[in-house]
């Protein structure tokens, strides 16, 4: 589903070449979970916005589901995003406005997802995380 092959992310200011990572190799196979880890200023989060299709290398090779990303336009891989890849992010980035229960449905939203699988899909994710009695409550207060 996903390979990186001789990965490498450099930045550059005026005076500075930072190397964030360096001859990465990894392979991730449909249905796997994996954990990436390390201490803070290791490249991790680097990773995961390459890996994400957020950011490109500055060389190496990305495959994802056998097709090489390296020269898909922006169109494109925001697709690729929206149909395969899901984010939670550090800073959450929920909308202060909507309920948790919004803020979950917001993304099948997008999808074009009738109301009525919309529903049953928020109420089974937010049993699964065991948020389901804060439903109807606001982001802000909520740790």
């Amino acid at each position: 589903m996903l390979k990186i092959q001789n990965l490498f992310k450099s930045y550059r200011t005026e005076n500075v070449e930072t190397t964030a990572l360096n001859n990465i190799d990894i392979e991730i196979n449909k249905g796997e979970f994996i954990a990436i880890m390390g201490p803070s200023g290791c490249g991790k989060s680097t990773l995961l916005n390459t890996i994400g299709m957020l950011d490109s290398p500055t060389s190496g090779h990305y495959w994802f589901n056998d097709e090489d990303v390296a020269n898909y336009s922006e169109a494109k891989l925001a697709n690729i995003r929206k149909h395969n890849i899901g984010f939670i992010f550090q800073s959450f980035n929920l909308i202060d406005e909507l309920t948790v229960r919004e803020n979950i449905e917001l993304a099948l939203l997008y999808h074009n997802i009738p109301s009525a699988e919309r529903n049953e899909s928020v109420e089974s994710v937010m049993q699964q995380v065991g948020i389901s009695p804060r439903a109807n409550h606001m982001p802000r207060p909520l740790s």
